[in-house]
């Protein structure tokens, strides 16, 4: 998976007209909203840096934007606090497995696998029925917000459209 922080898609974006960006940055994209972060403590390696004990982070940060890329053995994206998630993240409010986002002929949707703090999609629990996705789609899962973009909705944010 590569991520890329919103301020910095931004900045090379901001020279790109729509069809530039589109043909340098095709794919659908995760956008991880900022937001407080609830560690685990389970993997104590993510608040080192380099050698020295960093502060846990307070409050709220950059978003990160995820280009969705299945792995060719599979069509979806997995997403969840287990190391063997192709997003992983580790917050407490996420389960091992959480989300799956599969990619279908008519889009990419999403759908809970049996997290313990639930999956919303636009306010609406997700049940284990996938949802399309559609730009603009506001994701909880837990308290971890993600916002899905197809490339061009990525580029009007990018570019201040709300």
């Amino acid at each position: 998976m590569r991520g890329y922080l919103i301020s910095w898609l931004a900045r090379r974006a901001a020279g790109a007209g729509l069809t530039g960006f589109l043909e340098e940055r095709p794919e659908d994209w995760l956008v991880w909203e900022a937001g407080p972060w609830r560690p685990t403590y389970q993997n104590r390696e993510t608040l080192e840096q380099e050698g020295a004990r960093s502060s846990v982070p307070q409050g709220i940060g950059e978003s990160l934007a995820i280009a969705l890329e299945p792995r060719p053995d599979r069509p979806y994206v997995s997403l969840g606090r287990a190391p063997d998630n192709d997003l992983v993240i580790d917050d407490a409010t996420l389960s091992r497995l959480h989300l799956l986002l599969e990619r279908r002929p008519e889009g990419w949707a999403a759908r809970d696998a049996g997290s313990t703090n639930g999956t919303w999609i636009e306010g609406e629990r997700l049940g284990p029925d996938p949802v399309v996705l559609v730009t603009g789609t506001q994701i909880l899962a837990g308290s971890v917000r993600f916002t899905f973009y197809d490339a061009g909705g990525l580029y009007l944010r990018l570019r201040g459209a709300p």
